[in-house]
């Protein structure tokens, strides 16, 4: 698959979702990591964080929208996250406010449907205005919500690696 704009990746997911779920399709992590890295939100790629400590993250980086509580636990198993809700403003005045929610992915047990629609769900939202001013987006968008793109990737790979 060649390289997609964010938006282009929620319409994939959003055609794919109940296929990837099934394992009729497989899932690739590594156009998700380029999207994400492609915003440059975060100071380092993508996959750098998923070895960071939250203690790390949350010290260094974190706005502080994800529930960070278990110290020197990697930021690849925290099952919190943030899900991109809705956008307002006017970008032409360089206003933009994105709205976000909480989302667990594990209930009980690792839910990868809820990962995939944080995934889908926010790159429509985030897509659409990054298309028309990214540098606004740089500046507006919680780099938590990004984490969270990239979390919900990494945890959506583990999980199509064991079906």
């Amino acid at each position: 698959m060649a390289e997609l704009t964010i938006s282009q990746l929620a319409d994939y997911l959003e055609e794919n979702s109940d296929a990837i779920k099934a394992g009729d399709e497989s899932f690739n992590a590594a156009q998700i990591y380029q999207a994400i890295d492609s915003l440059a939100i975060l100071q380092k790629p993508i996959q750098d964080y998923f070895a960071m400590s939250e203690d790390s993250y949350y010290d260094s980086e974190s706005d502080h929208l994800l529930t960070l509580q278990n110290g020197q636990q990697p930021l690849g198993d925290l099952s919190d996250r943030v899900i991109v809700t809705h956008t307002d403003g006017a970008v032409t005045d360089g206003e933009l406010n994105y709205t976000y929610a909480h989302e667990n992915v594990v209930a009980t047990d690792y839910d990868v449907q809820t990962d995939l629609h944080i995934l889908t769900y926010g790159f429509e939202v985030v897509g659409a205005t990054d298309q028309l001013d990214h540098k606004l987006v740089q500046k507006t968008l919680a780099k938590d919500a990004v984490l969270s793109f990239g979390l919900a990737a990494h945890a959506i790979e583990k999980w199509a690696a064991t079906k």
